[in-house]
């Protein structure tokens, strides 16, 4: 379909007559005034609009409206009619079946008012490019804006009589209808961790560039996973077990009853031994088992819970300034798959290692990475809530490696480095990673250095993350 711009009459029309054919919701004047500012903000989003039914009922699904059984279609076409039927059924349908799409009612429901048109906007723009949708048409940003401050009565009015005259309007519709539909059941996934994460952070992503980051850094790590298996047997333990401070294990039941015994405190006494005792100031049976020492009682278990301690920590070096450029026949930067390979790392180990005392460190060595530590707070913001992970600075290596040194006494630590090319000495306690992506191929030293010869470049990433997540295991 072409995407050159609508002439005047045109658009009003194709907009109007679009704005009929929304599904959830209704088409009520009220219902399409609280819309308007939804179809501003992604018109300002996108280069090439869909029909503004699509955004009202991606807006409407997303704010937590109910997926309503089939509505008539207006009076129009038949092939409309049957290609919207599609839509319904193909995109409608299975993204009101998403399992990501509470995450994304809650992160808007959280959002101030005032910035939901903005999330809608965002979440129908990568709805749209998951499904590789091109069937938009291209209208002049001021003659929407005009169209749209028209009252809701009127626009509707206007749509109807478009649908009824079976213009060239209504073929646009028709193949716009018909590109969603086949794109949606081609697609594999229509809402992703990329479109939680950012609606989620989107009031603290003012910049688009900032935005665009977080998105594909998400992306990377959803890619990057898929090298690693769900679950992988860690490592058998080199030294014993550390008791954890009580403190640190507050939210595990211990020191609880464990059992009943004739042995034990009146505070703990099984409550059911209270009938033996009588009213009479004489002696009774209650009296008879406390002598006879059969009463029972409540015994507690007061042994500690006993956990292995790992930390593990990731050093942003200053050489990853150099990484910001994207190389042929990957989708992301190489700053953009580290961040990624980052978070892929933290979920997995997070569910690996899930019995242990585990800790994760983000540190960022010297300057120049002000805007990746950023983007690290918001990919970890999960793990910072619940203090298993921190985000801080350090002006040299040897500065990480003597924490990770610290850290060594109590616990197995593990370092890795990103952005190096050169791994430097550390204390025999400590294990050491350096992962270099100085190069399009990324090499993990002192590990393997890559995939064999012949690999394409997406596999040494892949390669790369499996190794990785094997040695820190």
């Amino acid at each position: 379909m072409t995407t050159e711009p609508l002439g005047p009459g045109e658009a009003e029309r194709w907009l109007c007559a679009g704005l009929c054919l929304a599904r959830l919701g209704g088409t009520s004047p009220e219902a399409m005034a609280e819309a308007v500012p939804w179809l501003l903000a992604t018109h300002a989003e996108l280069p090439a609009l869909p029909p503004l039914g699509v955004v009202v009922d991606l807006g409407r699904l997303a704010l937590g409206a109910p997926l309503e059984s089939s509505r008539p279609v207006p009076d129009t076409v038949p092939s409309l009619r049957a290609a919207v039927r599609a839509y319904e059924d193909h995109l409608l349908a299975r993204l009101a079946a998403e399992p990501r799409l509470e995450a994304v009612v809650n992160a808007l429901a959280r959002m101030p008012v005032e910035l939901r048109p903005r999330g809608v906007a965002f979440l129908v723009a990568r709805v749209l490019t998951r499904l590789g949708f091109t069937g938009g048409a291209a209208v002049n940003p001021g003659l929407a804006r005009r169209v749209l401050e028209h009252p809701p009565a009127e626009l509707l009015q206007t749509g109807h009589a478009a649908l009824r005259e079976r213009g060239a309007e209504v073929e646009r519709l028709v193949e716009s209808y018909e590109s969603l539909g086949g794109a949606a059941r081609r697609a594999r996934v229509l809402l992703g961790d990329a479109e939680v994460f950012t609606l989620e952070n989107l009031e603290r992503l003012q910049g688009r560039a900032r935005r665009l980051a977080l998105e594909q850094a998400v992306e990377a790590a959803e890619a990057l996973a898929e090298a690693l298996p769900k679950r992988m047997r860690p490592r058998k333990p080199a030294s014993g077990q550390t008791p954890s401070h009580l403190e640190d294990d507050a939210a595990f039941p211990q020191g609880g009853f464990s059992s009943v015994s004739n042995v034990g405190s009146l505070e703990n006494l099984v409550t059911s031994e209270l009938v033996y005792m009588e009213d009479d100031a004489g002696l009774d049976l209650f009296d008879l088992r406390y002598v006879e020492g059969e009463l029972l009682y409540y015994t507690r278990d007061e042994s500690l819970v006993v956990r292995r301690r790992r930390r593990v920590t990731f050093a942003l070096l200053p050489g990853l300034t150099e990484a910001r450029v994207k190389d042929a026949g990957l989708r992301w930067q190489r700053g953009v798959l580290v961040l990624g390979l980052v978070l892929s790392l933290v979920r997995r180990l997070s569910v690996w290692l899930g019995e242990e005392e585990l800790r994760f460190r983000v540190v960022v060595v010297g300057e120049g990475l002000e805007a990746e530590r950023g983007l690290c707070e918001l990919l970890l913001r999960e793990w910072l809530a619940r203090g298993n992970a921190e985000v801080t600075v350090a002006d040299r290596v040897e500065t990480v490696l003597a924490q990770a040194a610290e850290d060594a006494k109590r616990a197995r630590a593990d370092v890795l480095l990103l952005g190096g090319q050169e791994v430097p000495p550390a204390p025999s306690q400590v294990g050491l990673s350096l992962l270099d992506v100085s190069q399009p191929v990324p090499r993990l030293l002192p590990s393997s250095s890559s995939e064999p010869p012949g690999e394409e470049l997406w596999a040494t990433w892949r390669g790369a993350t499996l190794e990785l997540a094997r040695g820190l295991l």
